[in-house]
């Protein structure tokens, strides 16, 4: 063995025991916290998959990509139909994603803070069935730096072939990150020919030779991938329902950003780590423009304009730019942590440029690490109030081994095992005790708003397409959908919770979808309450 293949075996198992680490740290928490809310749409869209229909043309017809559901069939028939499945197959999926991360860093900056922007991503990935989208972001992100290093024509496919997987899981993150790359790489190499005018140095690193046939089977399988993608778009009218959700639902969905001001009044009414949670709204816009304002100071000052790093930066701004755009579409806590991956970076960089100026002062310059110690302390402190947060006063919405401390009620189902929270658990129990008396399996019910986890723990079925109907889904001929699928095939029983969603009248379910509220009113009574559930029987079991 030569002694460039024992340094690359090295590496492979250093890197192989680091993903084995993470995952095992993901792992460990994987079965702590739980979202009766939203939880059941990865799970039951994955169980309809694997019984055959597709996203978009026999479920969930609201514009999404059956990326995810497609990767949930695979974990079922791999690990078995359990919510731990798709847990345990997203949990090996997000080491990938902080390396990536902390690889893109290292492109900016030294290994210290590249490591406490990986440490953030790693603290609080996001919710595992909302994690895609940053997955993607940081995965998208990483293959368009290592192409912009070298344009090789195996990293061009890989970059190609990433953002087209990404596509049928996130159609908007393919979309911003296609418009990225192609700017970034256009940009890049209009700057390459004017420098070098592909002199020897260009064509080393820059070279896209198609000779190989590999690369024809390759590029074969990526147009056909495509062709495959396209189809789908088209079949199931996607771009339009894609449009509509984006547009239409904003009306209904936006929220104003939280309040900060006046800071008295606003603090006294919360706890302080609330109140961080609402600053953190804040930072990213922040970060977004002074990243922008250096980078046009660089290009506009320096001689020369912007050099490689500058290109790397500019990448990882646009990327935050971009995803950021889905805490404009609702500003959720939930949604502003699967965009935050790109602000780590900027972040972490503002730090190194405050440190690297600072080092250079008098009062720091020489006298080695010990000098430097109460700067690097002090620097430190950010980084380690936010992990801090992250594990202690987040959970399981985070993403964050902080569910351990939080969810203390084990509740063990066919088809689930997790812990939640005591009153929770004893919620979801009685509500699936009166499903199962009063339908059979594979009977039908119909669990709304949002609570599509009691058709999957309950092996019961959805009569209509809709697993969720949440405000701006239906118009009246949606409605007139819904009530038609319900007369056709009558559900058993019907799990309804009327609350206001994010606190506001106006989307309350009767509010927004009123026929079908109607409908459920003229042909089923109430019968009892579970916790805030309402079952509601047919009237010719209770008349």
């Amino acid at each position: 063995m030569t002694q460039g293949a024992r340094v690359d075996l090295a590496e492979l198992v250093k890197w192989s025991a680091l993903y084995a680490v993470l995952a095992g740290y993901y792992l460990s928490f994987s079965k702590y916290g739980f979202n009766i809310w939203d939880e059941g749409g990865f799970a039951n869209g994955s169980l309809r998959t694997l019984n055959g229909e597709m996203a978009g043309r026999d479920f969930n017809p609201i514009g999404y990509t059956p990326g995810r559901y497609v990767f949930g069939e695979f974990l079922f028939r791999v690990f078995g139909v359990h919510l731990q499945s798709l847990r345990i197959g997203v949990a090996l999926l997000t080491p990938a994603m902080v390396i990536a991360l902390y690889a893109v860093g290292r492109r900016i900056m030294p290994p210290g803070f590249a490591l406490v922007a990986a440490l953030f991503l790693l603290s609080a990935p996001s919710m595992y069935y909302n994690r895609f989208f940053i997955f993607f972001t940081v995965l998208n992100l990483f293959c368009l730096i290592r192409c912009m290093e070298a344009m090789t024509r195996g990293r061009l496919l890989i970059l190609a072939g990433v953002v087209l997987l990404s596509a049928y899981f996130k159609f908007e993150v393919a979309m911003y990150s296609t418009l990225i790359a192609g700017v970034a790489l256009g940009l890049l190499l209009w700057k390459r020919r004017r420098e070098s005018d592909a002199g020897p140095g260009f064509q080393k690193t820059w070279s896209i030779a198609l000779h190989r046939p590999v690369f024809w089977v390759t590029v074969a399988g990526l147009a056909a991938a495509l062709a495959a993608l396209l189809y789908y778009v088209s079949s199931i009218n996607l771009y339009e329902k894609g449009v509509r959700q984006l547009l239409e639902s904003y009306e209904v969905w936006g929220n104003p950003m939280p309040a900060l001001f006046p800071v008295g009044e606003v603090w006294a009414t919360m706890k302080p780590h609330e109140y961080f949670d609402r600053v953190l709204f804040y930072i990213p816009p922040l970060l977004y423009a002074l990243t922008g304002l250096l980078l046009a100071w660089r290009l506009l000052r320096r001689e020369g304009g912007w050099r490689m790093q500058d290109y790397y930066l500019f990448v990882i701004f646009a990327f935050g730019l971009c995803s950021f755009g889905l805490v404009i579409w609702r500003s959720g806590h939930d949604n502003l942590l699967r965009t935050l991956a790109p602000a780590y970076l900027l972040f972490c960089y503002g730090l190194y440029l405050v440190w690297n100026r600072a080092t250079k002062a008098p009062l720091f310059s020489g006298g080695g690490l010990l000098k430097r110690m109460p700067l690097n302390l002090l620097l430190l402190l950010a980084p380690f109030f936010y992990l801090y947060e992250m594990n202690v006063n987040h959970g399981f919405y985070a993403g964050s081994i902080g569910a351990m401390r939080q969810e203390t009620t084990r509740l063990t189902l066919e088809r689930m095992d997790v812990y939640t929270n005591e009153a929770e658990a004893l919620m979801i129990e009685n509500v699936l005790e009166r499903i199962q008396i009063y339908s059979d399996k594979n009977d039908r019910i119909f669990a709304l708003p949002l609570n599509p986890i009691f058709y999957f723990i309950s092996e019961r079925s959805n009569p209509t397409p809709y697993d969720w109907i949440l405000p701006g889904m239906l118009d009246e001929g949606g409605e007139r959908k819904v009530i038609e699928y319900l007369r056709k095939d009558s559900p058993k029983v019907i799990i309804y919770v009327d609350i206001p969603i994010d606190g506001k009248n106006e989307r309350r379910f009767v509010k927004y979808s009123p026929q079908v509220f109607n409908y459920i009113a003229e042909n089923y009574l109430f019968d009892e309450f579970v916790g805030y559930f309402q079952i509601l029987l047919p009237r010719s079991i209770l008349e």
